[in-house]
């Protein structure tokens, strides 16, 4: 379709033309024509032009002087120059043609007796043409693929007709770059040799792209090229339409298709968010009711035949706090742009992946996952959570500095009684990070003694299950209250035994035997009593959860 120069050279008044240089560059594309003047012409090309000369107007120019001319020429990305001498020039400098073959510029030497119109005129009614033939082309290609757009149809129906278009294969991926439809299966099936190499500017399309070389899988390792266009709507929903360059290169006409079809692409996403989210408001006002357990049997039974969950069985309630930079991210934030919610989004998407029939939603900030088990295989726990780890494996991949704390409840052998699991999930996402830090997974189950805690919500009641020996503690006055306690909670963690408390704490063992007899001496604890130790180790607890509800005043 681009009228190139070595099209110019078909024209019958060229007929008995020389290229004296450039000869592996003919394909360089004419967008215009025009005669030299004067010297400066230069400072007025746009690229892309035929310039005609006599050579007249630098006929003074030393040899540096021409191969500086040249070379500019060059530099403005000229097609070619067209030189006609023997009137004024009898002879073209070999200096002129020797920098044209270094700068890849065609020089083309014509005829004394072809007039410049004989060149002008047809050249310019080619670029007329050609431009005629793109806008006529473009508007079919996007009247095609508007007529798709209004019709409703898939992803997949656009990607085939591209293909069809182009005369290449191509296919649909989505973030994880995880293939969602290909017109050729084995195109998916690469691995990536060198990306982001270079992009011919003749590839003006409105959609960012990049280009990589690739090494086919499946095809006894054939390397081919491929191009990749990024696809992003709003509230950062990403796609990647990717084209296999396996039967030809792509030209001008063909980015003409890609761009539509992305266009199409783009108004498919919007139109499967609006859906999405439409279905998303439904399905969590539902969710928030059935955890309350604010909604009737029968009514539970027609809106989830409605919108197609599974509600027959046993259920889990796992609950994901999702914070950044120590920050808890909360659906609140999102709305008000505190969080641009990409981080809610990758843990959404890593949850639907591994369950794509879970019954997912949002509440007070926290992801709800109403996970189906089954209640006769004592393993369910264990699964669940392999299954939570390669979640947010996926998640940390793809933004190592997000936060994900998991609190799994207990099994309900009915969804109706749903709202019980959701509380004990609440309170293995409360308790656990006291028990096991701020990027732990923890079942209700485990909580120990701290499902007799999570029942007193007021801190004085709490406090009087501190035993007196440790409350000394906790009001000795000294510098070295921190390190005493510490090393009493690690001397209690190791079992009394003083040598692995004191390369836990880092310090010398004496260091570590002089820190317990201090707290003998100060609390008069009796470590060889089983119950008073019990009850040590719940006051400190009780005084962890006591200093994280102090924290989260604040």
């Amino acid at each position: 379709m681009e009228f190139r120069v070595e099209d110019v050279l078909k024209l019958s008044s060229l007929k008995n033309a020389v290229v004296l240089s450039g000869k592996q560059y003919l394909h360089k594309v004419v967008k215009g024509s025009t005669i030299m003047e004067a010297p400066d012409i230069t400072d007025w090309l746009i690229g892309g032009e035929l310039i005609l000369t006599s050579l007249y107007p630098i006929r003074f120019f030393n040899e540096i002087e021409q191969k500086q001319f040249i070379a500019k020429l060059a530099e403005k990305e000229v097609s070619a120059l067209v030189i006609k001498n023997h009137r004024f020039v009898k002879e073209i400098p070999q200096s002129i043609i020797d920098e044209g073959e270094k700068c890849k510029l065609p020089i083309i030497q014509i005829p004394k007796d072809v007039p410049y119109v004989d060149i002008l005129y047809p050249v310019m009614e080619e670029i007329l043409n050609t431009q005629v033939k793109k806008l006529q082309y473009y508007k079919e290609i996007h009247d095609q693929f508007t007529a798709l757009s209004l019709a409703d149809e898939s992803s997949e129906k656009i990607i085939e007709i591209l293909e069809k278009l182009i005369g290449n294969p191509v296919a649909l991926f989505d973030r994880n770059f995880i293939c969602l439809a290909s017109t050729l299966p084995y195109l998916t099936n690469f691995e990536i040799v060198e990306k982001n190499y270079h992009i011919d500017k003749t590839e003006e399309m409105k959609f960012p792209h990049y280009r990589q070389i690739v090494k086919y899988l499946e095809q006894k390792e054939k390397i081919g090229h491929q191009i990749v266009v990024p696809i992003e709507t709003i509230n950062h929903i990403k796609t990647y339409l990717l084209i296999g360059e396996m039967n030809k290169p792509l030209e001008e006409l063909d980015f003409i298709a890609v761009e539509n079809a992305a266009t199409s692409l783009s108004l498919e996403l919007v139109k499967k968010f609006a859906v999405a989210e439409v279905d998303k408001r439904f399905k969590n006002d539902l969710l928030e009711q059935l955890i309350e357990g604010k909604i009737p049997s029968n009514i539970l039974y027609q809106d989830a035949n409605l919108i197609g969950w599974d509600i027959e069985g046993s259920f889990a309630v796992v609950l994901f706090k999702i914070s950044k930079n120590n920050e808890l991210i909360s659906s609140k934030q999102v709305k008000r742009g505190i969080s641009n919610g990409n981080e809610e989004t990758l843990l959404h998407e890593a949850i639907y992946q591994y369950l794509p029939n879970a019954i997912i939603g949002s509440k007070s900030g926290l992801k709800v996952v109403l996970w189906k088990s089954n209640i006769e295989d004592r393993e369910w726990l264990i699964k669940i959570k392999e299954r939570v780890s390669t979640i947010l494996d996926l998640v940390k991949k793809q933004d190592n500095e997000i936060i994900i704390q998991v609190g799994i409840g207990t099994l309900s052998e009915h969804i109706n009684n749903i709202s019980e699991s959701y509380m004990k999930a609440q309170d293995a996402l409360e308790f656990g990070e006291v028990l096991n830090g701020k990027e732990s997974i923890t079942s209700y189950s485990e909580l120990g003694v701290f499902r007799m805690l999570g029942q007193f919500t007021n801190s004085e009641e709490l406090k009087t299950f501190i035993p007196p020996s440790l409350q000394t503690l906790l009001n000795y006055q000294q510098a070295n209250k921190t390190d005493l306690l510490t090393t009493l909670k690690v001397f209690l963690q190791c079992n009394q035994n003083a040598t692995k408390a004191s390369q836990l704490l880092f310090i010398h063992h004496k260091t570590a035997v002089y820190r317990i007899e201090r707290i003998k001496e100060i609390t008069g604890m009796n470590f060889d009593d089983a119950e008073e130790m019990l009850l040590v180790q719940i006051g400190l607890k009780i005084t962890e959860l006591l200093e994280r509800e102090k924290i989260h005043k604040y």
